[in-house]
Formats: C-alpha cells, structure tokens, sequence
C-alpha cells in the first residue's frame, strides 16, 4: 500500500504505526527496484518541499529531498562532500537518489555517511515527538524512524574522502572520510565507525564477502588515512 500524508508529522505517525513494514519513499531507487518493494508499506513523501539547498549563518542546508547530482552542482557544499556524493557512477541513479534515502537506508556503502560523519553533520528531523535535531553518526548507529528534512554542515568545513571498490558501479568496500579531526569509516558488512583518532579501524569486525576478503577491508582500513600524506 502507498500512503500519501499531508504533512511530514503524519508521515512520522504513520511509519510508527507500521513500523514493521514502512518505509519513506523518496527517490526509490531501492524500493522500486527488482521488486524490493513487494510487502512493503510506502510512505510517499516526495510533495513535501524538503528539496533545495541554502545557506544561513555560515551553515549549509541540505534538503532530505536533494539528488545526490543536486549535490555535486551545488556551490555552497563543501568539496569533499560533493566528492562523497560523487561516488555513485550512474548518472540516472544520481539524478533521483535522494540524500534522506541514502543516509536512512543506513547501508554500509552509503555514498554519504562517512563524508558527512566526518564533517560532524547535524540531521534536522521529525519525530513522532516532534522536531529534533541529530548527529549523523549517531543517527547512522541507532535503527530511530525519524524522518530527515535537512541535513545542516558547516559551510566552511574541509576535508578529506577516499572509495574502495572493485569497480566504480559495485558496491564500496571501504568509505573513508576525515574532517576537523573526526575519522569516519564504512565498511561493507561491518557498518559505520567514526572517533577522533585513525586508529579506528582496530574496532572494525571485518568479514568475507563479494567486495573483498576481512583481511582486505582490514589492510585498507589500517592504511586509508595516512594515504596522501
């Protein structure tokens, strides 16, 4: 079923009451996809007007509904994010995947969450309580069903984000990111770890899987931020 609520409370309400088979439906490019939607409750908030990209007071607002190709031609995002998003070869996925989509699928190759981690990026959000606001790392490391309006970054913020992977279309298996001293990493299969030193990577279980072996993801991970030094 396709629900079509009038505001973006309702919609937090109605993932609460279904909270076993909703999900937000943005740009879909994971649920409607080879039938990835079958069973599912979707919770169409594509009218809501989280969708541009602003500056106010030196902080960048990044709306939930922005494409990842919105992204990139934006000016007012830090580079190394631009970069992040990127990531994703395809220009077609580019052009309708949404950046509230990428981070709330928490995937451990989410083009973004190491980037924005990194950055110490805040998610401007509903709950069924009402308005609150998040850090993206936590956000990424808890299963809350808020639903993203914004994410705000300093505009000023630098840094630095490299990828791993077989080829520039599969799945990432190493996303790492620093920025004013906070080191972030995605690791397939293993999720998100962010902290305030490079040593990081020793808190990592690696596993085996299609896009390399733990000792792979291991050696990269030991080495990813004193590459380009």
């Amino acid at each position: 079923m396709i629900y079509h609520p009038r505001t973006p409370q309702e919609a937090v309400n109605l993932r609460k009451e279904h909270a076993d088979t909703a999900v937000y439906l943005a740009g879909g490019t994971d649920n409607l996809r080879l039938g990835a939607a079958e069973g599912k409750d979707l919770i169409d908030i594509t009218g809501f007007d989280f969708n541009t990209i602003t500056e106010k007071d030196g902080k960048v607002y990044i709306g939930a509904l922005c494409t990842l190709q919105d992204v990139i031609e934006s000016e007012l995002v830090p580079a190394f994010i631009r970069e992040a998003a990127g990531f994703c070869a395809s220009f077609a996925k580019r052009n309708s995947a949404t950046v509230g989509g990428n981070l709330g699928l928490r995937r451990s190759d989410s083009y973004l969450a190491a980037a924005l981690t990194a950055a110490d990026a805040v998610l401007k959000s509903i709950t069924p309580h009402g308005e609150q606001d998040k850090p993206v790392g936590e956000y990424l490391q808890s299963d809350c069903k808020r639903l993203i309006e914004y994410v705000v970054v300093d505009k000023d913020r630098t840094g630095s984000v490299k990828r791993f992977g077989n080829t520039s279309s599969s799945h990432a298996t190493l996303i790492a990111a620093e920025s004013g001293g906070i080191y972030a990493l995605s690791v397939q299969g293993s999720g998100l770890i962010y902290g305030t030193t490079p040593d990081i990577a020793e808190q990592v279980t690696y596993v085996d899987d299609l896009t390399g072996s733990a000792a792979y993801k291991k050696y990269l991970a030991g080495i990813v931020f004193t590459l380009g030094r």
